[in-house]
């Protein structure tokens, strides 16, 4: 139980070298390429709000857990985004508006991650 634990605990430190492992071993397992892909981004985003949650913690120390506020910002996204859908289609599409929010997620994510690592790094060259 001891190598699972520090296996994921790697893979929730260095998003962006888990993602390329993911990515090379499902796209060589996998015969739909397209679906690998979706599944390496999906893991992976999983992992980012994970990650992103704690370094918001450590950097900022704020009075509520950054999950909650990433979890938040994600289903305001959705709630926007379904109605657009609403207002475009008449309809809404769940797995769709889903899909989207989740890919969009990875992108915002994967950019806090990066912002996040310079402003840590930073504030422990700074730090007295």
């Amino acid at each position: 139980m001891n190598l699972v634990q520090s296996i994921i605990a790697v893979a929730a430190i260095i998003p962006f070298v888990t993602f390329v492992i993911l990515y090379l071993i499902l796209n060589r397992f996998m015969e739909d390429k397209k679906r690998a892909k979706s599944l390496t981004i999906d893991v992976t985003t999983g992992l980012l709000i994970i990650i992103v949650s704690a370094m918001f913690n450590v950097i900022f120390e704020p009075g509520i857990n950054g999950i909650w506020i990433i979890l938040f910002g994600l289903l305001v996204a959705f709630g926007l985004a379904g109605g657009a859908q609403t207002r475009g289609q008449g309809q809404v599409n769940l797995s769709k508006t889903f899909r989207l929010i989740w890919r969009v997620g990875f992108l915002l994510l994967s950019a806090l991650y990066v912002i996040f690592l310079f402003i840590g790094i930073g504030q422990s060259f700074f730090q007295v």
